[in-house]
């Protein structure tokens, strides 16, 4: 069975919103919110983050991700609450 291509206009909308979402981050995450991210990661990435440090990992959109639904920001509820019922139904199966 072949698979149907996704829109243009789908894909450029999930980016548009998740761009949104992790543009929440405003705050400043703390060394343990840091700590917290590293225990919860998977070798190699735990000692190559680690080993990056707070400041250099800032800008990592999965410790970002991390720290937004650590304050009761998550993803999937700000993705279902901006897209398309269409579009989230895409974005939730695909991934």
């Amino acid at each position: 069975m072949e698979e149907t291509p996704v829109p243009n206009s789908t894909l450029l909308e999930i980016g548009k919103v998740a761009m949104k979402y992790y543009d929440q981050v405003i705050f400043h995450p703390t060394n343990n919110d840091f700590a917290l991210w590293i225990n919860s990661l998977k070798e190699p990435m735990r000692s190559d983050f680690k080993r990056m440090g707070l400041e250099k990992c800032k800008g990592i959109l999965n410790f970002n991700r991390f720290i937004l639904e650590l304050n009761d920001r998550g993803m999937d509820e700000f993705m279902k609450e901006n897209l398309s019922p269409e579009d989230f139904t895409w974005w939730i199966s695909n991934k």
